[in-house]
């Protein structure tokens, strides 16, 4: 090839070529040298954050023990509330009074029961009346444990109940108690001239208690709301319903208001 169509400070093609090729080989080299590192980073931080496998009972058992772990922290709890409620009921109760309520034997076929409970004025079902808590009235109780459910009240239940269900007996009628005039009137001469001198009567079982007693009708009260939760024919004590509840007859009683 002739000089004059040579350029200037150009290689010849050959060299060009043979240079391109190399430069583009050492660029895959260094390419794959990089991907292997970055390969091993990879594999390196997988060993690091892998985790074993993990059989499925592992996590129900994590669950049932969690559920356990909530369950025995409610029970504590509820075992904590009621303590407190009967102990704080125990104190506002005397025990020489009783609230009894029968609540089971629409008919009642043995004389004697009936006899009983005609004695104590709760001739139906859902009446209730207060008694001292005395050995002979312990007696009957016993004969119509299976009818009757009972305790001490508090305060406030006695006066819920005359508040709410109170009624008077005046010349043989029945006759709701409408002002301490007609208390005055019946039980002035023993010192009683108002509904809170009855109450405190009642609660302390005083000397008129006999009296205030006849003087108060019974108490027509209505079933439980959310109705009766155990078998009425099984005892308190043995996780039935009737017999004595001792200060759990207050709860009882506010769901028959």
């Amino acid at each position: 090839m002739s000089d004059k169509y040579a350029v200037p400070n150009k290689l010849p093609g050959k060299t060009v070529s043979v240079l391109k090729h190399r430069k583009r080989r050492i660029t895959q080299d260094a390419a794959v040298i990089e991907q292997k590192r970055t390969d091993r980073i990879k594999r390196f931080k997988a060993t690091k954050t892998h985790h074993k496998f993990r059989r499925a009972e592992s996590f129900v058992m994590g669950y049932l023990k969690a559920e356990r772990t909530a369950n025995r922290i409610k029970q504590t709890i509820l075992r904590t509330n009621i303590t407190e409620q009967s102990a704080k009921a125990s104190a506002e109760t005397n025990p020489k009074l009783l609230l009894v309520m029968r609540h089971a034997g629409k008919k009642i076929f043995d004389k004697t029961t009936m006899d009983v409970f005609m004695t104590l004025r709760m001739a139906q079902r859902h009446n209730a009346v207060f008694l001292a808590n005395t050995k002979e009235n312990q007696i009957l109780l016993r004969v119509i444990e299976p009818f009757v459910v009972y305790g001490p009240p508090t305060l406030n239940t006695i006066r819920e109940l005359l508040f709410k269900k109170g009624f008077a007996r005046i010349e043989g009628k029945k006759t709701a108690i409408q002002s301490n005039t007609m208390v005055e009137e019946q039980l002035g001469d023993k010192g009683i001239i108002c509904l809170e001198d009855i109450i405190h009567e009642i609660f302390t079982v005083g000397p008129n208690f006999a009296a205030v007693n006849q003087f108060l009708c019974s108490f027509s009260l209505s079933s439980p709301r959310d109705g009766w939760k155990k078998k009425v024919s099984v005892a308190f004590k043995r996780g039935g319903e009737y017999g004595d509840r001792g200060t759990g007859i207050n709860e009882l009683i506010a769901r028959c208001l």
